[in-house]
Formats: structure tokens, sequence, C-alpha cells
């Protein structure tokens, strides 16, 4: 028996392991959930999908205002409208911090992971903040590529299986693909961020485009912002790795020992697997199709609003334009309500912030979680007359950058508002 072979397929099988359980098996076996439950279809679930989320989860972040009855446990993640990451495991890491963030109410800043497939962490916050200083929503990013990968993990497991079974230097070339799986991610992942700075709209302040950190940290604004590999990352190399050596030790045996002519083992085996992977890619397609997926990313592609295509051409919406605009920013609004949601219902470590939902919504991201001043103005000290004053004023101005949160108040909302505000600092 060649000992090239055995050793290559000894790797070759780690590194095939290491995929599954790290990657494929909960990609697969996740897919489409996400979008069955923002579809309100939560009976489409398979029941398998429950325990296998709740397995993946063991010592996963949990954002700060995810109840502590919900954690693990996707069931109660639904009923609680929590917010739920991908189960894959993260292959990078972002994190951001800022005074309105405080250590004690946010000990690990705000992070999120990117997946293979999906995002996980504290999303939402941070779509807040780059909604303020003009960056796209992260779902923006990688959309095909997100959409693409359950299948592209089922043919590189595809892969490893034909080089497991068969002696065959066209096969063995094909192990470069594993091997590349960690640098192609890189690639990738550093095109979106360059995008994303790159693609900035009108947002609380202005910004020049700029390259978001990819390793290390940097600053963005008032943030401190830090980028690093997560334990997905890791894995990502130890395939590689595992994929090197076994390609390079039947490169070794193939020019000692010619490969021999494959037994009805070989391709019993070959077909079981070949069967497996045709079934993973069948169910992913009827996924995609029950879950309308294409639908989904092609929403995704960035088009420019009602309101901005007639802001470009100089031109006067008509009163059934402006009853989509309004629905439109209502629709926005209702986000927004979303996203400080668990705030009001469970207030938790961030009980600390004492101010309501309004303010949390509306002035927290750019003026800080008292009115002590981000990369917005101080509020402190500031009287009720003073702030309404102001608030009236920016509600005439139409090119003023708070008009599109302020244009959703009514009179009773802003009095209340400056109300809340003048109470800082006493």
């Amino acid at each position: 028996m060649n000992i090239y072979f055995v050793t290559a397929r000894f790797f070759a099988l780690i590194a095939l392991a290491l995929l599954l359980y790290g990657f494929i098996i909960p990609s697969v076996g996740f897919h489409g959930t996400l979008e069955r439950i923002k579809d309100s279809k939560v009976e489409n679930i398979p029941s398998y999908v429950y325990p296998l989320w709740d397995f993946y989860q063991k010592d996963r972040y949990f954002g700060v205002n995810t109840s502590k009855e919900a954690k693990h446990n996707l069931k109660k993640m639904i009923e609680f409208s929590e917010e739920i990451g991908a189960p894959s495991m993260p292959v990078w890491s972002f994190s951001l911090e800022a005074p309105n963030y405080p250590k004690e109410a946010f000990p690990q800043g705000l992070p999120v992971f990117i997946h293979f497939d999906g995002l996980s962490g504290e999303v939402h916050e941070m779509d807040t903040i780059n909604h303020y200083v003009g960056m796209a929503s992260m779902q923006r990013g990688a959309p095909y590529e997100r959409a693409l990968a359950p299948y592209a993990l089922v043919i590189v497991a595809l892969i490893f299986v034909l080089f497991i079974f068969y002696n065959n230097k066209w096969v063995n070339r094909f192990m470069i693909i594993p091997m590349l799986l960690p640098f192609m991610f890189i690639v990738i992942y550093a095109y979106w961020l360059y995008w994303f700075g790159h693609n900035l709209h009108r947002g609380a302040i202005t910004m020049e485009p700029f390259m978001p950190v990819l390793l290390g940290d940097g600053k963005v604004a008032q943030f401190t912002t830090h980028a690093y590999p997560a334990v997905g990352f890791w894995l990502l190399v130890a395939v590689s790795i595992f994929s090197f050596l076994p390609w390079w030790l039947r490169k070794r045996g193939l020019k000692e020992h010619p490969a021999k002519r494959a037994t009805l083992v070989h391709h019993s085996f070959t077909f079981v697997f070949l069967l497996t992977a045709l079934v993973s890619i069948a169910y992913l397609v009827k996924t995609d199709i029950e879950v309308n997926k294409l639908d989904k990313i092609a929403e995704l592609i960035y088009v420019p609003d009602l309101e901005t295509s007639l802001k470009a051409e100089n031109a006067e919406p008509s009163d059934i334009q402006k009853q989509e605009m309004q629905e439109e920013r209502d629709e926005q609004r209702k986000e927004l309500e979303l996203q400080v949601k668990a705030l009001e219902e469970r207030a938790g470590t961030l009980g600390k912030f004492k101010v309501s939902k309004m303010y949390k919504s509306n002035c927290a991201p750019c003026h800080g979680s008292s009115g002590e001043g981000n990369f917005g103005a101080k509020l402190i000290g500031l009287s009720e007359e003073f702030v309404l004053k102001k608030m009236l004023e920016f509600k005439t101005d139409k090119d003023a950058i708070h008009i599109e949160t302020i244009e959703y108040l009514s009179e009773d909302d802003m009095k209340n508002l400056t109300k809340e505000i003048s109470q800082f600092g006493e």
C-alpha cells in the first residue's frame, strides 16, 4: 500500500470533517430559515433546524438586548423577536466603540461577525450607526456571495470525496480550490469593505470616501473600530493546510506509483456521496424557490428612492408620490422603533441610559446616550425653549441634516423630546 496515498487520504478526511462541521452542516441545515421568519412563515421551518441552531450557538455572542431566557433557544428567539444570527462559524469580526455605547452597557463594544452565509452580533445597532454616517445597511453587502455560499461549500466537499476515492492527477488539481478558501474570503471581504466606504449617501455627518479597516484598529469619525479574524477563519486556514498536504503527498505518490484503476468499491462510495451532494443542492434550490431568494437579493441592490430621484430632477412630487414617500418614511420609522423595542420592554443593562425610546432612536446615535455629544453637538444644559426653537427651524429647512428624523415627529413628539433633553445634566 502506497504510504503517500494513505496519508493523503487521512489529511483530506480531516479537512472534510472540519469543513462539514464548521460550515456545511450549519449552512445547509439553516438555509432559508431567516427568510421564513421574516415572512412570518415559522410553521414552515423544518423541525431539525431548532436543535441544529441551538447546538451551534453554544459560547456564541448574543446582543446585550437579548433576553436570557431566549439565548441558545431558537424557538424563544423567534417568539421574543430577537436578533437571530447565522449558526455557521464566524469567519471575521469587527467591533465598534463610541461614547454613546458605554462599557458598562456594551462590554464588548458593538461586535458584528461575518459568516460565509450571513451575519450575527449587533447587526441592527450597527446598521443604525451606518445610517447616520451615510453607509448602506450591512445586508447590502455580498448578497450573491452569501446566497451561493452553501452551494459552493457542498461542491468543495464533493471535491474532497473525489480526492479520497480516486488517485487521479486531475482530481488532485481541484484541491487548489479548498487551499485558497481563506484567501478568497479576504479578497471578497476587502472588496465589500471598499464598496461600503466609497458608496456613501447623505448621513448626519458628511464624510469623505474611505477604506474601512480590514485588520487591526482604526478610527471613523468618533468611533474606534477593531477588525480581526474569528474562529471560522482559523478553521479555514486549517482546511487550507490539510488540503495542501494531501495535494503534495498525492503528487509525489503519483510520480512514484501511477494510479491504478478504481475498484467497484470506490465507485460505490463515490456514487453515495455524489447522490448526497445532489440531494443537498436540490434541497437548497427548493428552499430558495420557497422563500423567493432571488427576489430578496434583487431588493438588496441599491435603487435611489423616489424622493432622491425627484430632487435630482428638480421636480415637485405629485400627491400620489407624496403619499408614497410618506409610506416609505413610515416604514423606516417602524424599523427604527423595532430596533429599540428590546430597550423598552427589557431595560436590562441598557436601562442605565434612562432615556425614552424616541430619544434613543432619533438622537442618541449622534448626540450621545444622555446628551453628552458624540460626533453631534452636546445637548447638556440647553433650555427647553432653545431646543424646541431649533427643532422647528430644522423641520422647515429641507436641506438640514436632521430633516429625515424630525419630519417624522409630531408637534407633541417634539415638545416631549425637548422637555427630556432640557433635563440632561440635572
